[in-house]
């Protein structure tokens, strides 16, 4: 009966005498394989003393036995190696590790590890609203807080200190630059996932506030450098056992190169992308979000369009939009932007990679041409990508529309149907293309029938 093993008596045993390789944390996230929906939990080492002959690993499932694996030990020239191994299930389960060292049936505890569980993990990267602190001081973000999501180490821009966290934390949604955090939005995205998918999610935020995307990029000389940003979070997410295997990069960044050139950016992304593929083999989805008005953009589309056609571009991307969020100061976003960022991120995230949309999403509204639909050129249909979408128009929307290349005209209307915009111009134009800026802070804003804002988009306007 497995209850002998847990006796604990006077056997002599120095913890000097055990050298671990490898042994689980307290709060420690495996990351599943997804054919078996497992993950190998290793306990090895080596121990230098005759006082012990065999070890057993004993693990625990929520409270009652699970599992245990027992290893004799063979000594040469006064020591002995040791590799145990047990499997864990993925799902809303803790795990707690309790290593026993034996010698002639009287077992000694000489090591426990606590509140083990396995899921899938994800790494977020960006600028300030990728960082998502609480902003506002409104004490909201950690709503979403739970034990099942976790984070590891910290996210401090001081290379002196990230080698000295090399814990597990639960994920904490209002701090920044800290021990656990991962930000707002990453918060309710992953509990989002958790309850959908009922099992722990873990987060590595590296985000940096005000950071254009060159400073994002690897030092092939020294990847895990911890004076960049890169560096930083790749040795995060190496020491944490996570890179190898997360599923996702989410990116939210763009704001201070939004008056930069879309080809310098696009340069910078593929290099970006390329080392992404070797440090994160796994993640094999990007998720985007669309940048918007504010935090040093304005009137430029360049940026934020190319972040609408990445998708077009890139196999692997799926853009999501941060229009059609009110709660927004110019810059960053309250409590409750983050809050619907986060319910969008885990919608695309649940549609891409499992298959299985969450209730009331919908995909955003994606525009896909701009026609001139009159002979005289004084109205312009938009054809979205769902031809079947139902699409809603705030009232005073015809302000956010901006016609390029032509004279004063505007657009004295807008009318909805399905997967179409018919917009009305104050008088025929010469204007060579459209555009649709959004907004600062409230709108007006297009949306889907959930209340999905529209991508922002600069097209040209076909004959």
């Amino acid at each position: 009966m497995f209850l002998s093993f847990i006796l604990i008596s006077s056997l002599s045993f120095a913890s000097s005498q055990i050298s671990f390789v490898e042994q689980p944390q307290d709060g420690q996230f495996y990351c599943r394989d997804l054919i078996t929906n497992e993950a190998i939990v290793p306990v090895s080492g080596s121990i230098a003393t005759p006082d012990v002959d065999e070890l057993a690993l004993v693990v625990f499932r929520d409270g009652v036995y699970y599992q245990s694996d027992i290893e004799s030990l063979i000594y040469t020239n006064g020591q002995a190696s040791f590799d145990l191994t047990v499997t864990i299930v993925a799902g809303l389960h803790n795990y707690n590790f309790y290593l026993y060292a034996q010698k002639s049936g009287i077992r000694r505890q000489i090591m426990s590890a606590r509140h083990i569980v396995c899921g899938d993990a994800f790494i977020i990267d960006g600028q300030s609203n990728a960082v998502a602190t609480d902003y506002h001081q409104e004490g909201l973000a950690n709503e979403s807080q739970s034990n099942w999501i976790r984070s590891y180490g910290t996210a401090s821009v001081n290379a002196s200190d990230v080698p000295v966290d090399a814990e597990w934390h639960v994920a904490d949604g209002i701090g920044a630059y800290s021990s656990g955090c991962v930000g707002a939005w990453a918060l309710r995205c992953a509990n989002r996932l958790m309850d959908y998918l009922q099992m722990p999610i873990a987060v590595i935020n590296g985000a940096v506030g005000g950071t254009i995307i060159a400073s994002h990029l690897r030092d092939n000389l020294d990847p895990e450098n911890l004076n960049t940003i890169y560096g930083r979070l790749l040795y995060r997410a190496n020491k944490s056992g996570l890179a190898s295997k997360a599923r996702a990069i989410i990116w939210h960044q763009g704001e201070s190169d939004g008056q930069g050139d879309p080809a310098i950016y696009l340069a910078d992304w593929n290099i970006m992308r390329s080392a992404w593929a070797e440090d994160y083999p796994e993640a094999n989805n990007v998720f985007i979000f669309q940048i918007r008005n504010g935090c040093g953009v304005s009137g430029d589309l360049d940026i934020r369009d190319l972040q609408r056609r990445m998708p077009d571009l890139y196999d692997d991307i799926t853009a999501i939009p941060t229009t059609g969020i009110d709660e927004h100061d110019g810059c960053h976003f309250f409590y409750q932007g983050y809050k619907t960022m986060g319910t969008w991120a885990a919608a695309a995230i649940a549609r891409v990679l499992y298959d299985a949309p969450f209730p009331s999403s919908g995909y955003p509204p994606r525009v896909a041409s701009a026609t001139f639909s009159s002979p005289a050129h004084d109205s312009i249909d938009l054809i979205f990508r769902d031809q079947s979408q139902a699409l809603f128009l705030d009232q005073n929307i015809e302000g956010r529309f901006y016609l390029v290349g032509g004279g004063a005209e505007t657009v004295s209307s807008a009318t909805a149907t399905l997967g179409k915009i018919t917009l009305q111009l104050s008088g025929p134009t010469l204007a060579t293309h459209i555009s649709f800026l959004g907004n600062i802070g409230a709108g007006p804003w297009i949306k889907n029938q959930f209340g999905i804002g529209a991508f922002t988009f600069k097209l040209p306007i076909l004959p």
